[in-house]
This record gives structure tokens, sequence and C-alpha cells, in this order.
């Protein structure tokens, strides 16, 4: 104050910006050596990569990083903003095959700066998955009021065996309408405790695949029930989308509201998907889509948008393995509206690479909209990541079917051709196949009964109100109770033969 006063600029704006800059700089230049917290005790780092680890220290001091299982560190300068970053190689010709079964651990990660140091301990490398999504992805495995997870129990008793190969960081940051540098978080041994608050499909799915490949398994649980696809995203991100000026007008129409869930742009990007960009992992889950049903004619894009950004952000194409919503009356069964969103949902998988969907039609429950099947949806997910991206020979076609072709019979049946069913196509325990309808010229659907036939690859579907029919579909409503499903149980997903509007 006194320099400023000898200037003359105690009290001018210029004076008082001047002070505030003098005084931002001798706090950044005071601010302690730190790591984010995704780099705590118990972290897991993606295996066979170059990890990022980041933090922040005084402006221009050196910063040492080393991990225990490699002989040598990397060095970095501390920015003008604070902020450092240094790239760590885990790959195998850098990792000390001593330490752990296949070099997975546990070590330590050194950091140093300018007489400062900090220990991270029991590091394991092994697979990181980041779990995204609504209220089916954060659904706990100790399950929601009066919404039960199947085998919850049986999941907390024997969390114990397996608590140090599978791994929690949970996010929980509130709506945030600017980017934030870190969340508040840590890693997390999965104790029965631990395991009780976490994700159900994610602890199904990390726990199925660290036995698999017998290697830790981490999941970075970033799910906020109730939550739109568009606060995942930048508006950046919404305007490249490819919408049409209408689809952005309804979408930026919607308005926020406080104490709900978020829904509009760039709320949960900001808290909780820009502080962990970079973080090594494998690839992304995602159940999301419930919030966005009134979108079915543009969510695919915001999905297949919403995936390109967050691989461009990342610097690496993240496989990307999502849900199908499940079958639920959302307040009138035999509507029609989620099937035509499921369809949107499919087309993702269509329009990128590295992007493959997991159907839950036979998992769905008519009166609640969280199905209690969650290992059935992680199994699945497990599968397509051993196939596609860790090259598990699995002995079995995972593909989910499609239909083929259909031919209408003089017979008046319909006789239809599914793909990714060679002699696999059955209905759940032989019981009667539930979830077909046929239409004819009318347009008007009547329930159909449908068959086998016996090559196991070929329906054939009837029905006495429809004599010519000229369009057959299968779960087309919101709720059916359909059951058709392949032998290896990989549940069928709605389709249609026509492309009416309604």
């Amino acid at each position: 104050m006194r320099f400023l006063d000898k200037l003359g600029m105690t009290n001018s704006k210029f004076g008082m910006t001047l002070l505030a800059l003098m005084l931002s700089g001798a706090s950044l230049m005071a601010q302690p050596l730190r790591l984010a917290h995704l780099f705590s005790d118990h972290a897991v780092l993606q295996r066979d990569s170059d990890v990022a680890v980041w933090g922040w220290g005084k402006p221009g001091a050196r910063v040492s990083v080393r991990g225990s299982w490699a002989l040598k560190g990397v060095q970095t300068t501390v920015g003008n903003d604070g902020s450092w970053r240094v790239s760590l190689s885990t790959r195998p010709g850098t990792v000390s095959q001593i330490i752990g079964e296949n070099g997975t651990g546990p070590y330590d990660l050194h950091v140093s700066s300018a007489g400062e140091s900090l220990v991270v301990k029991d590091v394991r490398l092994g697979e990181v998955w980041i779990c995204s999504g609504q209220s089916n992805m954060e659904m706990p495995i100790r399950g929601f009021g009066f919404q039960g997870v199947d085998g919850a129990m049986d999941a907390i008793l024997s969390a114990g065996e397996t608590a140090s190969d599978v791994r929690l960081f949970d996010i929980k940051t509130e709506k945030k309408t600017s980017p934030v540098e870190d969340v508040d978080a840590v890693w997390e041994l999965t104790t029965p405790g631990v395991a009780a608050k976490a994700s159900a499909v994610g602890y199904y799915f990390a726990k199925r695949l660290s036995k698999s490949l017998g290697c830790p398994v981490g999941i970075i649980v970033n799910a906020w029930g109730g939550s739109r696809i568009e606060p995942w995203m930048t508006r950046e991100m919404i305007d490249g989308a490819g919408l049409t000026q209408k689809e952005l007008d309804d979408l930026y129409a919607v308005e926020e509201q406080p104490d709900r869930w978020p829904e509009t742009p760039e709320l949960i990007w900001n808290g909780r998907v820009a502080p962990i960009v970079g973080y090594g992992a494998r690839g992304i889950l995602w159940y999301q889509g419930c919030s966005n049903m009134g979108q079915p004619t543009c969510y695919d894009k915001l999905q297949s948008a919403m995936v390109l950004a967050w691989r461009k952000a990342w610097g690496m194409e993240l496989p990307f393995i999502y849900t199908l919503l499940a079958p639920y009356e959302h307040g009138d069964p035999d509507g029609r509206w989620r099937p035509f969103f499921v369809e949107d949902q499919m087309k993702t998988a269509d329009a990128i690479p590295l992007a493959w969907y997991v159907s839950t039609e036979t998992l769905g429950n008519k009166v609640t909209v969280h199905p209690s099947q969650k290992r059935e949806v992680a199994d699945q997910m497990c599968l397509r990541a051993l196939q596609n991206i860790y090259g598990v020979a699995l002995g079995i076609d995972i593909d989910s079917p499609r239909l083929e072709s259909v031919e209408f019979q003089e017979d008046g049946s319909a006789k239809l051709r599914l793909t990714h069913v060679w002699s696999d196509l059955g209905s759940i325990s032989s019981r009667v196949i539930v979830g077909f309808e046929l239409a004819g010229e009318d347009r008007v659907f009547h329930l159909a009964e449908a068959e086998v036939d016996w090559d196991g690859n070929t329906l054939i579907v009837r029905c006495a109100d429809v004599p010519h029919p000229v369009a057959v579909r299968y779960a087309w409503r919101n709720w059916m109770g359909a059951n058709l499903q392949k032998t290896s149980g990989i549940p069928v997903p709605p389709f249609r033969s026509d492309d009416w509007a309604y």
C-alpha cells in the first residue's frame, strides 16, 4: 500500500487492479505443491499406456515425478498459472515385473518440487473405466429407496475378497457454471461398505473384468440421476452436433431448475468432466437417456457428438459402451415413445467407430424405471469389452440381433430373419414369445403370436386380426413384457419393418 501511496494510486481503479494482480501473484508463489485428487492413495493408473499426472505448485519451480515401477522419473516446470503436467509410461518395457503379479503393483508415486515432496501410496497399474450417465448408472449396490439390486447381499458380503483389485473414485461435484480445476474425491478400496455405495453397473463390470483379465480395475463413477445429456457437453459441442435450428432452439429453451438435477449445457461438464480430462482410461461406460426421451429425432446426434468431443478432449479414441433404455410404462405402457427413442440411441453405434450398445429389453420392470438386474447389464458390457477391446475369444456371438429381412406370406404370416442368430434364437425358458405386432394397410397394430422356426434363425409371426400384414414390429411399446433373446441370454432390442412416424 505504501508503494501505491507514493504513486498516488491507492484510490484509483488502476491502483486497485494492480494491487489485486500483486496479491494474486503472491498467492501463486505461496501455493504449496499438490496433486489433483485423482492421484490419491489407492489410485489405479491405466496400464500399457502413457498416463498424464498433474497438479499445482510454485510458478517457475522444477517438478520431478517418478513412479516406483520405473527407474527414471520425468521433470517439468510449473507454469505461470501455477499448474504442471507430465506424462509417465506404464508400458511393459518400463514396468518392473518384480513387484506384484504381472507388474501391477502396489507402487508408490513420488513428486517433489522446491524442497517439497509428496508420496502417493498403494498405486496399482490396471484398467480404468469412466462410468457416466444418469440414475441407472448411479444406482448403488445397496439400491435406492424401495428399489433393490439383484445380488446386492452377495456382492456386499463378498466384496472383501476383491477389495484391493476393484477400486472406486466416486465424483459428486455439484452444478458448476464455469470449469473447475479439481474434484473433491479420493480413490477407495471396495470394502463391503464402499461396495455398497458404488454404482452397481460399474462395480459388477469392474469385478467381472478384474477376474477375467487378472489385474486391478478402477472405475471413475461420474453419474447424476435425472441429468439430460446436454449438461455433459459444452455449448460448442452441442452447436457442432449437426442439429437443425429448431432442434437447437428447443434444446436451449429448456430452463434450469435450481433444486433439480442438471438439464442445461455445461453444468456437469464444468464440475465433473473438465477436471478429469486426460486421466488415463481404457474406455467409457454410459447409461443415460431417460430424461431426453422428448428428443427422439436428435439424441443420436447429441450422443455421437458428445463421444467425439470427449475423445478429442482426452486425445485418444476412447471406446464407448452404452446401454439402451429398458422397458418401463412411462405413464402409458402402450405408448411408443420409448422404442422410437431406443431406435435413435442405436444409431450411434453405426455413426461412429468403437461404439457398441447393449440391450436391456428383457430386463425392464413395468413399475420402476430402475430395473434390478444391474449385473446382467454389466455382464453384457464386460463381454463387449473383453471381445472388442481386449481381444478375448468368447466362443459366443454377443451382438444383438437386428431385423435382416421380412417376407409376408400368402397364408397371412410374416417370415422374419434376424442377424447374429445362427441357430441361436429362442424365447425365455421356451415360453410363448411376447412382444410382436402386425399391421395391415390400415396401419393399426395388433398383438401377434410368434414362434421360432426349426432352423433357429427364422421367426414366423401371425395374427388372426391381420390377415394381410404389411408391417411387423417387436417390443414397440413402452412396456410389453417382450421376452425374445438369444440362447446365450443376449436380449433382442426393439425393431420394426416400417418407417412410419408413429
